[in-house]
């Protein structure tokens, strides 16, 4: 089980690897085509100067955003005013926080105009916009130019591959640092040694190739040799009467002891 988690752990990441040099090699050509299809001076559908007023044909799937160029220093007014077919006038409503901080690039990248109105379209038909403030005003669509930005091929290459083999990376990085961290900790196999016990006649018998082994029935010499001594076992039943012997144990009772007589 763990030794096909770690073979999936170098597949995986494998495919991250070739995911994220993909992505570096895709993101200058990405970056380019974002910047060229999100520029609002060549992306917009209607721009008044100060003062202009013209027609332009709404839908209601549209997304409309009215954008300014950033002033430093001070917070750009909406300072438009549309009307419809009805004569009746749409007033939208202000940029959310997040609408409010998606500043668009110009031609070189950088971000200078900020949303300032969003307009919601209810039923579709042609507009009167009239810029009523001191700068000049553009109105986007902010639902083709993200139709646009999903078309291209470069910008989709870049997304997917970035999208998944960081996070693919990761993922793989962490679960392999879970399994060897596992492997650190288990437990290492007892190695068990098996000898034989060797028996008493057979450490005897050793005697003669290793040089003198005392016999395991020795007789003591209290400076002078004794003589030995027979021992009677009496093996009736839990009697000990008078002298009855029934087996002699002499010097070489080892082997009888070992033999188990």
């Amino acid at each position: 089980m763990e030794d096909g988690a770690k073979l999936w752990i170098k597949r995986l990441s494998g495919v991250s690897l070739v995911l994220i040099l993909v992505f570096v090699a895709s993101y200058g050509h990405s970056t380019d085509n974002i910047i060229k299809k999100m520029d609002v001076d060549e992306n917009y559908i209607i721009k008044l100067e100060s003062g202009e007023q013209g027609s332009v044909e709404l839908t209601e799937i549209g997304y409309y955003i009215a954008l300014r160029i950033d002033e430093k220093g001070q917070k750009e007014l909406p300072e438009l005013k549309l009307i419809d077919d009805d004569g009746l006038e749409i007033e939208g409503r202000e940029p959310g926080l997040i609408e409010s901080k998606n500043k668009r690039p110009d031609a070189t990248g950088d971000l200078v105009y900020v949303p300032v109105r969003v307009l919601e379209i209810k039923n579709n038909g042609d507009y009167d916009l009239t810029n009523e403030g001191n700068t000049t005003l553009w109105l986007v669509n902010d639902v083709e130019i993200q139709a646009s930005l999903f078309s291209d091929n470069w910008i989709l290459l870049s997304m997917i591959s970035c999208c998944l083999g960081f996070p693919l990376g990761v993922i793989t990085l962490i679960v392999g640092l879970i399994l060897w961290r596992r492997g650190q900790k288990a437990p290492q196999k007892e190695i068990i040694i098996q000898e034989n016990i060797m028996t008493t006649d057979e450490l005897f018998k050793m005697r003669d190739s290793v040089g003198n082994v005392a016999d395991p029935f020795v007789t003591r010499n209290d400076g002078a040799e004794e003589d030995k001594e027979e021992v009677f076992v009496d093996n009736t039943e839990g009697k000990s009467e008078g002298v009855s012997p029934t087996k002699k144990v002499s010097d070489n009772g080892w082997k009888n002891w070992d033999d188990g007589e």
